[in-house]
């Protein structure tokens, strides 16, 4: 299986010398805190499959319970829009509260948590391990954090000379036009932060909807409601971002994030 930053939607460099004036503008502009958000691209192995998955993810969430650890949020990802350059069968995302909490959390699994560890290698060969920092600027319908939803991921890189700050004023702009057009969505940009070496992007725009119903009602307002040319009025002249992938995220285990 290819690396993680050979797929088109997924991919993450060690830039961390850029991770503080990222922070700086967000909590400026008062759009919630950065956390923390990892990503595993997986295979199943031979005679394996979801089913399996299931069983190890319940022996998992009793270890969580055990040691009473609440701060962290997991999904699996699997791929229904995507290229043939996507070769794995399943995301494992998960999210901290924030940086603390992964600390912590980082800790206790590599020092007690190895049966259960050994159960997740016996069903899938996970052959990337990335950490983002996610940044959000629309929250989703009801807010709080998503449970089992469609995500939509897509990879930008700014144009030369744009400031991340150019990209945020306008981010801003674009979820108030959103909610003012309907869009149940949430939005977060992710940035890159260790695993993935030289990653080809500078932020991840994700978006999580509901249901197929929801993304459905976006891309009809995108091609025959106007959002097509809002969009490009704002973000053309700012970055470049590649064709959106689309993944069935399933909740694994919640925890409010923000």
């Amino acid at each position: 299986m290819k690396t993680l930053q050979k797929t088109a939607a997924l991919a993450a460099a060690a830039i961390l010398t850029a991770a503080p004036a990222v922070n700086a503008q967000v909590t400026e502009d008062g759009m919630g805190k950065m956390v923390p958000v990892e990503l595993f691209a997986c295979t199943f192995n031979d005679g394996q499959d979801m089913g399996d998955l299931d069983k190890v993810v319940t022996r998992w969430n009793k270890f969580m319970d055990d040691n009473d650890f609440d701060a962290y949020a997991a999904w699996t990802l699997t791929p229904v829009f995507y290229g043939p350059e996507q070769d794995f069968d399943f995301i494992w995302m998960g999210a901290w509260t924030d940086g603390n909490a992964m600390g912590t959390g980082s800790d206790m699994w590599m020092n007690d948590g190895g049966d259960v560890a050994a159960g997740f290698n016996t069903v899938a060969d996970c052959s990337a391990h990335i950490l983002l920092s996610s940044a959000q600027y629309k929250a989703p319908a009801g807010g709080g954090t998503p449970g089992s939803s469609i995500l939509r991921m897509t990879n930008c890189e700014m144009k030369v000379g744009v400031r991340y700050a150019d990209v945020m004023s306008a981010e801003i702009k674009w979820a108030d036009y959103m909610n003012e057009n309907g869009s149940s969505a949430g939005t977060w940009h992710w940035f890159p932060q260790l695993g993935g070496g030289d990653s080809g992007f500078d932020y991840k725009i994700v978006n999580a909807y509901a249901n197929f119903a929801e993304l459905g009602k976006d891309w009809e307002h995108s091609a025959n409601g106007g959002g097509r040319q809002a969009s490009q009025d704002l973000f053309d002249d700012l970055d470049d971002c590649d064709d959106a992938r689309v993944y069935v995220g399933k909740s694994r285990r919640e925890a409010q994030l923000r």
